[in-house]
Formats: structure tokens, C-alpha cells, sequence
């Protein structure tokens, strides 16, 4: 079975975020919105709740933090937190810039960017790396409603403001999803420089190290995964990873 459900996402964020350009104007107040709306779903969802915190392990949440970046991972639409962990544990960390590493730019850089979503078939995806997911009650609450929990989001946020679903949601929803496809293609490659001799072609690429919360230290990232800190506590160099500044507001203590 195909990934019905990130298609029937990708396709009407797009349109979406497209409409910008015929029922909003820019404003500064929307840009504040735009940073907002990309620090919680690029930031706190993506790079602390999908990558970090499901995949990884390298945080435990305290009880506040827990369902907002459940929530925020949810709101990336990139899949729930069990199918993101189990293709970044079974498919990239294990196989890593392999045939079978299904987002690897060693099977074309279309399909690194966002061509491996079309295809990526589910019944195909090893779910053992996850399982200390499954005891999470809102991640299995999540999974069994995730698209309604979305689309209802989208509608209940759009009635109150339009420009606030598009500024706060949409448009940092498409730039976070766009931004891991541009970390699949150019952090594996030759578009940065190496600290660790990896087996596999992870390369640090600087710019996407800040804008990308940590994940474009990305050499260091796979040759130390467990780490919280994918920049200056792993490499001791001048490489600072923006998701550390998450790391006093949600870290269990």
C-alpha cells in the first residue's frame, strides 16, 4: 500500500500555500507568524518530536512539553511519529546512502528531495526500532485519527483567521517538508565537509546546520545519532545546533 495519507497531505498544502498570493498580502505581523509557525513545526515537530525525540531517543519529555510536540510533529505532515521513526531507523540509518536507503541521493536527487514519498510502499516498513512508541497513549490515539486531527486544525484555525492558517501553519508546514528534502540531497554528497569518516556520504553543510535546527551538522549526526546536540558537543568546533535552546523547556528532569 502507498503512502495514501502523506499524499492526500502534500498535494492540498501545496494549493494551499499557493493562495497566499490571491487572498493575503505580506505584512510584518505575518512574518512574526511565519517565524512562530516554523520555530514549533520545523523546530519543536520535526527536529525535537519526529527526529530526535521518536527516532532517536535522545530526550525524554516532560509532561507539558510531551503533547505539543506530539502535536507540532502531527501538524508537519510528515507522517505520524511510528511511519517517520521507523523509515529514519530501517531504511536510512541502517542502510544509509544505499539502494536501499529509500531517501538517498544515491538513487537520484528527485527522489532524495520528495520523490520517495510517492513510492515508499508501507507494507514494506520494519516497525521493530519503534516499539518504545507504541506504550505512548497519544501517539496511538494519533495514529488511529491522524488525518482528521490535521484537516480539522486546518478548518477550526482558518475560521478563526485565514491569514493565521496560512502564515502560522501552511506556509512553515511546506518550508519545513521542503527543507528535509534539501537535508536528504545535500547532507549526503559532496556539498560540505566531513569531521567523522562515516560509512556512508553524510557531509556537514553549514547553512542548513542553522536553518535546519541541527540537521545540517549532519556527519555529525550519523556518526554520534544519540545525541541531542547534532553540532559543538560532538565535533568541539564552532558549530552551533538551534535545537539545543529547546532543550531547557522540554527536557525531563
Amino acid at each position: 500500500m502507498k503512502n495514501k495519507s502523506l499524499f492526500t497531505l502534500i498535494i492540498p498544502i501545496h494549493l494551499l500555500s499557493l493562495s497566499v498570493f490571491w487572498v493575503s498580502e505580506f505584512s510584518w505581523l505575518h512574518l512574526l507568524y511565519l517565524f512562530i509557525g516554523y520555530t514549533l513545526i520545523s523546530g519543536l515537530g520535526v527536529g525535537v518530536g519526529l527526529h530526535r525525540w521518536a527516532s532517536h531517543r535522545s530526550v525524554k519529555l516532560n509532561s507539558i512539553a510531551k503533547p505539543i510536540v506530539i502535536y507540532a510533529s502531527l501538524m508537519s505532515c510528515q507522517g505520524h511519529p511510528f511511519w517517520w521513526a521507523a523509515v529514519h531507523q530501517s531504511l536510512h540509518h541502517k542502510f544509509t546512502d544505499t539502494e536501499k536507503d529509500i531517501h538517498s541521493p544515491v538513487n537520484g536527487k528527485w527522489n532524495s528531495f520528495i520523490g520517495w514519498l510517492f513510492r515508499h510502499d508501507t507494507n514494506t516498513l520494519n516497525y521493530k526500532n519503534i516499539l518504545h512508541l507504541t506504550n505512548e497513549p497519544l501517539l496511538n490515539f494519533s495514529q488511529k485519527y491522524y488525518l482528521p486531527i490535521i484537516y480539522t486544525s486546518w478548518i477550526l484555525i482558518g475560521i478563526i483567521n485565514l491569514d493565521l492558517l496560512l502564515w502560522l501553519i501552511i506556509i512553515p508546514t511546506v518550508l519545513a517538508l521542503h527543507l528535509e528534502g534539501i537535508i536528504n540531497t545535500f547532507c549526503h554528497g559532496t556539498h560540505g565537509y566531513r569531521n567523522f569518516e562515516t560509512n556512508d556520504l553524510s557531509c556537514n553543510v553549514p547553512v542548513l546546520g542553522y536553518l535546519a535546527w541541527g540537521n545540517g551538522w549532519h556527519n555529525n549526526h550519523h556518526a554520534h545519532p544519540g545525541h541531542f546536540d547534532f553540532g559543538t558537543t560532538i565535533s568541539g568546533k564552532n558549530e552551533f545546533d538551534p535545537a539545543v535552546l529547546f532543550l531547557p523547556l522540554i527536557k525531563q528532569r
